[in-house]
């Protein structure tokens, strides 16, 4: 079965905008009002997900024992990394009570608010963001667009077994209803809710346009065409995130089926460059650095307390967050260029744990899974 790689490289650049977008050091690129608005990549992971699911499940017989074959692939392609942040997220917590212990302080006491002992059952059940009494942003902040992800899957799958003739339809009233939602700002459920269907659905429509207009695409030999047509997705997309509008959201999520359609054929000077080798192991990562980074930026913002404490010298200072009543705990060197390397650092960090969590339990998880589908024991080694 194909793969993305052109969009593989393009997820992996969201990724590491969102790292940026998360990253609270005062005087550093990452305050640049682009990845100011890099949470707004979350709705292109939506979108991508929806299109590579359609793409491999969508078209073809979905029977039961395909059904099995889904459920296993996807709970072990998220589940093991997702668990293994929650018990890093969980220590971290212990962490922090044996440090408020020693006289240290943190913006929340440890084990309350989004931390507190109730959240983590939610967490582990990837239910946070669809049970209204329970905090979406708890422990691992970024699982919760998983946790939306993993049961989008199973309704896809649903409508897949259950209506397949009805499939096309079926998503346009979804993408439609959950669209719709958003713009009156309907708060039936919660909007986390709205926000992923919206993108995931319209992700799959997405990808039932791109399997319509293939073939003739395919006949149209025009690199510079497609070239200015990449192009130009860029900038829309720049545009959209750096001058904020009303409904910024829907319009972003919009543009990301159109980029996704583009560049899902690979044809331009664009998608030449993200084949290149930085990006397609960028987009290896991906979800990895997606999953990973909050625990990193924590530690990393723990160890500026702790130094501050030990020296005497303030290395952090506490900000309201604009429009909310939330206080934030910037990392803060006094001098723009330190603060830069001190960004450079922490995403050369991120990497680095991304790279291990992502042989060690990414790639783990996916063959196991594949045993599973195989009927194989788990147990067993394979080269």
């Amino acid at each position: 079965m194909r793969r993305f790689v052109v969009l593989d490289g393009f997820r992996g650049i969201c990724a590491v905008a969102v790292v940026l977008f998360h990253t609270q050091i005062l005087l550093s690129f990452s305050e640049l009002t682009f990845f100011r608005h890099a949470d707004l990549f979350v709705e292109f992971f939506f979108v991508l997900s929806g299109f590579v699911m359609y793409h491999a499940y969508g078209t073809r017989l979905f029977d039961a024992e395909v059904l099995r074959r889904f459920l296993i692939s996807r709970t072990f392609r998220l589940y093991p990394l997702h668990l293994v942040m929650l018990l890093v997220f969980i220590g971290l917590e212990f962490g922090k009570l044996w440090a408020e212990h020693h006289g240290f302080a943190f913006n929340d006491p440890a084990f309350s608010g989004k931390t507190a002992p109730s959240e983590i059952l939610p967490n582990a059940l990837l239910l946070q963001s669809w049970i209204g009494d329970f905090n979406s942003l708890s422990f691992n902040t970024p699982a919760w667009s998983i946790s939306i992800e993993y049961y989008l899957y199973l309704l896809l799958a649903l409508v897949l077994l259950v209506a397949p003739r009805y499939c096309g339809p079926i998503l346009a009233l979804a993408t439609l209803v959950s669209f719709s939602a958003l713009y009156v700002e309907l708060d039936v459920i919660k909007p986390f809710i709205w926000r992923g269907a919206a993108c995931f659905f319209a992700g799959a429509l997405t990808y039932r346009l791109y399997r319509a207009l293939e073939p003739a695409l395919q006949r149209l030999d025009d690199r510079l065409f497609f070239s200015a047509l990449e192009v130009l997705c860029v900038l829309l997309v720049y545009r959209t995130l750096t001058h904020p509008t009303a409904h910024q959201g829907i319009v972003a999520s919009l543009l990301f089926c159109v980029v996704v359609l583009v560049f899902a054929g690979e044809r331009g000077a664009v998608s030449a460059l993200l084949r290149r080798q930085l990006f397609t192991r960028l987009g290896e990562l991906s979800f990895s650095i997606y999953l990973t980074h909050a625990a990193v930026i924590f530690a990393f913002t723990s160890a500026a307390v702790v130094l501050s404490k030990v020296t005497g010298t303030s290395y952090t200072v506490i900000l309201d967050k604009p429009g909310t009543e939330q206080i934030m705990r910037y990392i803060s060197s006094g001098n723009w260029i330190v603060d830069d390397l001190l960004t450079l650092l922490e995403l050369a960090m991120v990497f680095a744990v991304s790279t291990l969590t992502y042989h060690c339990i990414e790639l783990k998880g996916i063959e196991w899974g594949r045993r599973l589908v195989r009927n194989e024991p788990l147990g067993l080694s394979r080269v």
